[in-house]
């Protein structure tokens, strides 16, 4: 209902930005239009976390204490609300760490996850967490309930350090419900550009309201087809994004708030606004587009959260070149190799003719200075895309902006493989252009089945063709594959698929998106790669640990940690 709620005595619980009131202690103020996720942790997708605040008198709690008590509650809650499922020890540890690894936590002494609790806070910077604990947990809807427990382990831990819990006397809710709904409940925020704005703000508005599309679309030339197609008699061709039905309504919705769009007896039209936006589109193209690559060029991603199972330890082949930004003396003047550092060189001999005292300037083996050599190692990368329908919307989406970002930061190759229905298809063949690329991930249509040993076998006689330097073969999928190649057992398929990619020497790692737990760790020990699980399909964490992985593949490290 887009509001919090005062559990027990001490604690408020919501899924927005809260915080206690200043002036009256024991106030908490609530913002509707400010997810707790998209406010602290910048993700994209709303709902993803539970904000909780226990309020206590001033004091400061160690942070260490409250994770351990949160860590040791969160077994017995597991066997407790998944009685019916049978777990291995191993399951269950694997589990417990999951949703712990999702649980920040701050006091005045100190920050950091429930597993990883040992940052330190820096004395008398932000006064506020003396008089509570502040705690943002990622939770799957049907473990909610977790937050009874939390809040009374943090109780538990308050008392225990001797400290005295403060009641909740009140909570506010600040800004517009129906405001904070609509931002909640979609990604997309669109600023008014209604006729009684400033000429300079109604442009900048617009401005906001196309990166908005674009972002939510997929690129500027979607949402060009959408403002084209969107008429009563044309809306079929608006391909997958009507697809997904509550997607469409949620967009469709947005704008017609926004007097961009309205609904006739024959569907959806666009009004006088929207025709007028239509044309800034047009007239404003390709600075919309170039905005949209300097926003993804400039993503700034924060640390990935992820459990990994690790079967690789490949290393890239690097290749050298002259660092002409450092000069050294060769080991051996003799026999050196490398490229002259000719100015150097010139002023060494002048230096040794000045100090011998030589009216004339000769150049001498010993005074022969190189460039020193820096290594380089290409990486081209390809995406290995699982589009079935259980990947439609924001998780596509998401693997688009990888593709983007990979592409836009490097000055490797990028390609795309996508498998669904019943066969596979290189989307994007290994390229440098962005053109080509937004051509690419304009054309998928997500639906269907999950071919995957077609998808894994597609790739690597790609590879073979195209022969790319130190090849990145990486896997986005959230599922399990369903439709064979050579047999009538689509997994025994694709493990025996996987193995081609061990047998070609190319690194390989597969990335599951709140997948099966148990095929992904035997794929990738069949392609002899790694495997990392994310509980959520927020672009940060993919970009994350693509970037991490890569830059360790290029230095050639046998670790990367799990976090």
């Amino acid at each position: 209902m887009n509001q919090g709620v005062i559990m027990g005595t001490t604690a408020v619980v919501s899924q927005l930005a809260h915080h206690e009131s200043i002036k009256s202690l024991g106030e908490v103020g609530i913002s509707r239009d400010k997810d707790a996720g998209q406010h602290y942790f910048n993700l994209e997708e709303p709902r993803k976390v539970v904000h909780i605040d226990v309020l206590h008198n001033t004091a400061e709690i160690n942070q260490v204490d409250v994770a351990s008590r949160i860590r040791q509650v969160i077994p017995d809650y597991l066997n407790t609300v998944d009685r019916n499922q049978e777990w291995s020890p191993e399951e269950q540890n694997l589990a417990a760490a999951s949703i712990a690894r999702g649980i920040h936590l701050q006091t005045a002494l100190g920050f950091g996850t429930s597993i990883d609790p040992d940052q330190k806070a820096v004395k008398g910077t932000d006064d506020r967490y003396l008089n509570h604990i502040h705690l943002l947990a990622k939770l799957k809807p049907r473990y909610y309930s977790l937050a009874y427990c939390l809040i009374d382990e943090i109780e538990r831990a308050i008392l225990y350090q001797g400290a005295q819990l403060r009641k909740v006397i009140k909570i506010i809710h600040y800004g517009s419900a129906d405001e904070g709904a609509s931002r909640t409940a979609s990604t997309l925020y669109l600023p008014p550009v209604s006729k009684g704005l400033s000429e300079s703000l109604r442009y900048q508005n617009m401005l906001q309201v196309m990166n908005s599309l674009a972002m939510r679309l997929g690129s500027i030339e979607a949402v060009v087809d959408f403002f084209k197609y969107l008429s009563p008699i044309r809306n079929f061709k608006l391909g997958s994004l009507q697809k997904d039905k509550k997607e469409f309504d949620e967009l469709i919705s947005q704008l017609v708030k926004n007097d961009i769009v309205k609904q006739t007896l024959f569907g959806y039209t666009l009004t006088d606004t929207g025709h007028e936006m239509q044309d800034f589109l047009k007239n404003n193209k390709k600075e919309l587009a170039a905005q949209i690559r300097k926003c993804i060029r400039q993503f700034r991603h924060t640390q990935p959260k992820f459990q990994s199972f690790r079967y690789s330890h490949l290393k890239s082949k690097e290749k050298q070149f002259p660092n002409r930004r450092k000069v050294v003396t060769p080991n051996d003047p003799v026999s050196w190799k490398g490229e002259i550092a000719v100015p150097e060189t010139v002023v060494e001999a002048a230096r040794r003719s000045f100090l011998s005292k030589n009216s004339s300037i000769n150049i001498t083996v010993n005074d022969i200075k190189v460039y020193a050599k820096k290594s380089y190692a290409p990486v081209d990368t390809c995406l290995l895309v699982d589009c079935s329908g259980s990947m439609m919307g924001d998780r596509l989406r998401a693997v688009g902006h990888v593709a983007e970002y990979l592409l836009l930061n490097s000055r490797e190759k990028v390609s795309m493989v996508t498998f669904q229905e019943r066969q596979a298809k290189i989307q994007v063949p290994f390229t440098r252009s962005y053109v080509e690329l937004h051509h690419g991930l304009s054309k998928i249509v997500p639906g269907g089945l999950t071919p995957l040993a077609h998808g894994i076998k597609t790739t690597v006689d790609m590879f073979k063709k195209e022969r790319p330097r130190n090849p990145l073969l990486i896997l986005i999928t959230d599922g399990i594959p369903n439709y064979p190649l050579w047999t009538t057992d689509p997994i025994q398929d694709a493990i025996k698929a996987a193995s081609l990619i061990a047998a070609e020497n190319i690194h390989f790692i597969c990335i599951g998106i709140d997948p099966n737990h148990e095929f992904l760790p035997l794929l990738a020990e069949a392609g002899k790669g790694n495997t990392y699980i994310v509980d959520d399909n927020d672009r940060n964490n993919l970009i994350g640990i693509v970037s991490q992985v890569k830059k360790e593949y290029q230095r050639g490290h046998n670790q990367l940690s799990t976090i």
